[in-house]
């Protein structure tokens, strides 16, 4: 979680072009750590009065939510706006990217965009976020979809490229504002969707755009990430097709 200034999450909403917005929530404390496994049911969350919640299942938008209009005022539970950023239009992300004080989302990739790739910011200042850099130098930078994840533990940014071959990492235990670029590799027949790091950040595995019964997954091996290796796709032979990693 961002961890400075009683800052514990943060939420991307995607929204077209020029209208790009992160929201932050109140509360927590900086030594909070990653919770262990969740072995029993999820409870359910006490809101607060004059939240706008769902009125079925906690987290779940019914029809006729989405039908009558409603589902269009967000959703929220115990969150309140803090501050916004608004850049250039922020495109589909599973998932928020962050590390420390700084935030990252990935951006349309519209050529009238003033600045093209995935948006850095500093958060710092809970009620200022700024952009610190755009990261443009790499095919997955450019397009990650919902590919564009971090890894705390190992201080790590990665990326793939949505509907191509290429696959980034980039370091942020330098200064998380800055990310340095490790590495970019191209993964041969690789069509990326989705994705996600491993637990202990050692493996990032690459969910892929591909239709219909057997899925392919392209596992990276990132024990040096200045210099990650294809591992050998795995096909899923069920009936379907990975999505979330």
């Amino acid at each position: 979680m961002i961890t400075a200034r009683r800052v514990r999450a943060f939420g991307i909403s995607a929204a077209a072009l020029l209208a790009t917005s992160i929201a932050f929530a109140q509360g927590g404390d900086k030594n909070f750590t990653e919770p262990g496994p969740l072995t029993g049911s999820v409870p359910k969350a006490t809101c607060g009065r004059g939240d706008h919640i769902e009125s079925g299942l906690q987290g779940q938008t019914t029809p006729e939510e989405r039908s009558s209009g409603d589902s269009e005022r967000a959703y929220g539970c115990n969150l309140a706006l803090v501050s916004q950023f608004k850049g250039e239009g922020s495109v589909s992300q599973n998932g928020p990217a962050y590390l420390g004080n700084c935030a990252y989302y990935a951006t349309n990739d519209n050529a009238q965009q003033k600045h093209l790739g995935v948006a850095v910011l500093n958060v710092s200042n809970t009620s200022h976020p700024v952009a610190t850099a755009y990261l443009a130098d790499t095919p997955s930078m450019l397009n990650p979809h919902e590919t564009l994840r971090t890894h705390a533990g190992r201080e790590l940014l990665a990326a793939a490229q949505n509907n191509g071959p290429n696959f980034a990492v980039y370091s942020l235990a330098h200064d998380c504002r800055e990310p340095k670029l490790l590495a970019s590799i191209d993964l041969p027949g690789s069509q990326a969707h989705m994705g996600n790091f491993a637990p202990d950040g050692r493996t990032y595995y690459l969910g892929q755009n591909n239709r219909g019964i057997g899925g392919f997954v392209y596992p990276v091996d990132l024990d040096d990430p200045s210099s990650p290796k294809e591992l050998m796709p795995w096909q899923y032979l069920g009936d379907g097709r990975p999505h979330g990693m």
